[in-house]
């Protein structure tokens, strides 16, 4: 791209295809009238009130092979977007992309890194593993300069080898189950219950079995675990489980029904003593005494994952570690009105006894 002047007189036709590289503003009775630096000469030209003579205007005028900044802009918010996601049209060179769906924000984030060390992309996106609500933009796109080499802009996107960068994971998990053991009583079991039910309605899902157990034994929870999977829960979550304890009964439950154990442990407070294992493709949640009665926990941050459908696996957990202290994090993961109560805990506190956050 060439920087030119153009004054009044002279012929359009040698600036073809030229941007304002600034703003300009004059004066239309009495008022200014600003026109923003990307807008095409010709354009320009036909908005501005008056042409006097000496009127100058600073110009970029393309190469050969190069991209107008909306062109570029709009090329690789398409190779970002992913499903779940609507792409606007350009504005100001700029491309926001907001969700179509409500669900699970998914973002690659080497992707993006990728993207923005190129020099030929600018993505800034919201955080992965945010709920997101059907609107809410969760990207932008835009091109670094008014010009862009397009071989460049393809290369940068060839990097992405067809994948998406940006999608949305619906909540398509809608039966949840819970199994509590001998630990949980049934004053904390009722409150428990009711917590969890709210919480679920948020994610057009429910609470639609519980099983309170009056014996610890692995052979009675299998049954109870096998039970509730015959009858199509698709999320079973465990309370009273102690991860600590090599032969936990309800890890051990899990081994026997040929549950596959995908994590003990998580490196996110509250919530470190919390375990998954998956029974064929339904997940099961070993959760800690912090992650019943509405107290922010692992669980408020694992829960839309496994209502989306998204795999929790040892690498997945090992990331959100970055980010695991959720009392200072978990604000950006979630949009206005998705916190459980904030009075939760305290009416909630007398249920339970004095202990750390993941007895």
């Amino acid at each position: 791209m060439r920087r030119r002047i153009f004054r009044t007189g002279d012929d359009l036709s040698a600036f073809a295809g030229a941007v304002l590289c600034r703003d300009i503003t004059v004066p239309s009775d009495g008022k200014p009238v600003t026109i923003r630096r990307g807008v095409p000469l010709a354009e320009a030209l036909q908005r501005l009130p008056q042409r006097g003579d000496g009127l100058e205007i600073a110009v970029l005028v393309p190469d050969k092979g190069e991209l107008a900044q909306p062109d570029a802009s709009a090329r690789l918010a398409s190779g970002v977007t992913g499903p779940g996601v609507a792409q606007e049209p350009p504005h100001q060179g700029q491309v926001n992309l907001r969700a179509a769906i409500a669900g699970l924000l998914r973002v690659d984030g080497t992707a993006v890194a990728r993207l923005n060390r190129s020099g030929a992309a600018l993505v800034a996106t919201a955080l992965d593993g945010r709920v997101v609500q059907e609107g809410e933009t969760v990207a932008i796109v835009k091109a670094p300069a008014l010009f862009v080499d397009e071989a460049r802009v393809e290369r940068a996107l060839a990097r992405l080898k067809g994948r998406p960068v940006v999608r949305v994971a619906p909540f398509r998990v809608q039966r949840v189950a819970m199994v509590a053991g001998t630990r949980i009583r049934p004053a904390q079991l009722e409150v428990a219950t009711r917590h969890l039910a709210t919480h679920l309605e948020r994610f057009g899902a429910r609470l639609v079995a519980t099983r309170h157990l009056d014996d610890d034994d692995p052979g009675e929870i299998a049954r109870a675990y096998r039970s509730l999977l015959q009858d199509g829960a698709e999320l079973v979550l465990i309370a009273g489980s102690i991860m600590l304890d090599p032969e936990d009964p309800f890890i051990v439950a899990a081994r026997r029904i040929r549950a596959r154990v995908a994590c003990i442990g998580a490196p996110v407070d509250p919530g470190t003593m919390f375990w998954v294992a998956y029974a064929g493709e339904v997940p099961m949640f070993g959760l800690a005494s912090c992650e019943l009665y509405g107290r922010l926990s692992v669980f408020d941050l694992l829960l839309p994952y496994a209502l989306a459908g998204e795999p929790i696996t040892r690498d997945l957990l090992a990331e959100l570690g970055y980010g695991g202290l959720l009392s200072e994090t978990q604000h950006a993961r979630r949009p206005p009105g998705w916190y459980r109560e904030a009075g939760d805990e305290a009416a909630t506190a007398h249920l339970e006894p004095a202990r750390s956050h993941d007895a």
